[in-house]
């Protein structure tokens, strides 16, 4: 199998239209051939890391980044090794015990605030907030 059939295996049956352009993308890159055969590289892996960098970005809620940086995202992460990228793969093991750790701490939190304490989160807030014509809150 080569590098362009791994792809192609990896986004079939995948609805995600985006993602889909990324891949046809990447796939009319004969250079990154080689990259895409990496056991530690996958599409889905690839999609998280672009979202991560585009939250980044995001203002108010709105995200507008142009296809060619998003193009340019998924070759950064097919070409610089995951270590590079401050991309950690975590065993099953690992991520079955943080969401455990976390659910428990949920239930032991207490969720109850102060009076004092909301009157001044909501006062700080009509301070800063001010609403936007195409929605949200500025």
């Amino acid at each position: 199998m080569n590098g362009f059939e791994r792809l192609k295996e990896q986004v079939k049956d995948q609805e995600d239209k985006a993602l889909v352009q990324t891949v046809d993308y990447l796939l009319s890159r004969e250079d990154m051939e080689q990259s895409y055969l990496k056991n530690e590289k996958t599409v889905e892996e690839m999609a998280k890391f672009i979202h991560d960098k585009g939250i980044k970005y995001m203002k108010n809620g709105w995200n507008y980044i142009t296809n060619e940086v998003v193009y340019s995202w998924a070759i950064m992460y097919f070409s610089l090794p995951n270590s590079f990228l401050k991309i950690e793969k975590k065993s099953a093991t690992e991520s079955k015990s943080k969401t455990e750790t976390s659910s428990k701490n949920k239930n032991i939190k207490n969720n109850i605030v102060s009076l004092e304490k909301a009157k001044e989160n909501m006062e700080k807030k009509k301070e800063t907030a001010q609403i936007s014509l195409f929605g949200g809150i500025v």
